[in-house]
């Protein structure tokens, strides 16, 4: 509050908000405690490497159930974005959107701790993938390799799914980790 010249009940808010995300812990007494994030190239390439390792495996559970309407609202919504909205929507709409869709492939894998790793790395990029969003090209492709997975669900064959996960993670993570655009380089630092 002083550092900052802020009164309490906002400061508790915004504290508040944050510990939602699970950016901040309240600490034993006084004071609050940041958690790991994703404030560094290295941070965001483990965050792609741990989704790689994680959400294909979900798609090969063998407790992976579809829900047929929640498969019929991301076919929805990701045609919706391949065919166009990429343009339109704004950056937090195109995040949701994402985080949605792998969240609820996370659900379908009856994994009570997948589904929570997923949420966790959802709000861990939210921030930095809102920037992201901005650019509008990348979320076309996106959503078409979004639908390429459903493709693969809705027909059962969970290993083609499970693949194009893996896939669609790979060149996420070579396209955004590596480009420089997440966390540039400033002058004079290497």
């Amino acid at each position: 509050m002083r550092l900052y010249d802020t009164p309490r009940s906002p400061l508790r808010k915004a504290l508040s908000r944050i510990q939602q995300e699970g950016w901040v812990e309240k600490s034993v007494g006084h004071g609050w405690t940041f958690q790991p994030m994703i404030d560094s190239p290295q941070a965001y390439e483990e965050s792609y490497l741990f989704r790689t390792a994680i959400e294909p495996t979900g798609l090969l559970s063998s407790g992976f159930t579809v829900d047929r309407a929640e498969l019929a609202q991301l076919f929805r919504q990701q045609r919706f974005i391949a065919d166009g909205g990429f343009e339109t929507m704004t950056p937090i709409e195109l995040f949701e959107s994402n985080s949605e869709f792998h969240e609820t492939l996370a659900k379908w894998s009856g994994n009570r701790f997948i589904v929570q790793s997923v949420r966790r790395m959802d709000q861990l990029r939210r921030l930095i993938e809102y920037g992201q969003a901005r650019s509008r090209s990348p979320r076309r492709e996106q959503a078409k390799e979004h639908l390429k997975i459903l493709d693969a669900i809705a027909a059962g064959d969970q290993v083609l799914a499970a693949s194009l996960m893996r896939a669609h993670l790979e060149g996420a993570r070579r396209g955004k980790v590596h480009s420089g655009d997440v966390f540039p380089k400033t002058k004079g630092k290497a």
